[in-house]
């Protein structure tokens, strides 16, 4: 058992890919694709804040402009 340890080990070293009987590289796969969808997930709600944030700012900026002015008059 332990030869064949080895001999996937080298193997997996030179090809630079998981022989096709190895047990986890399916499972490997599975992680890094969860990890990409949820950091582009964050990403994405990252940017939507951003933009809802300065949207909101613009607003309350043209509020506060309009109030001031029609508060003059």
């Amino acid at each position: 058992m332990g030869a064949k340890r080895g001999a996937q080990a080298r193997s997996r070293l030179s090809s630079g890919r998981d022989p096709p009987d190895a047990p986890c590289s399916m499972i490997g796969l599975s992680v890094a694709v969860g990890r990409f969808v949820e950091a582009l997930f964050w990403a994405i709600l990252r940017v939507a804040g951003m933009v809802g944030g300065v949207v909101l700012g613009v607003a309350l900026a043209i509020g506060l402009g309009w109030w001031l002015i029609r508060r003059r008059r």
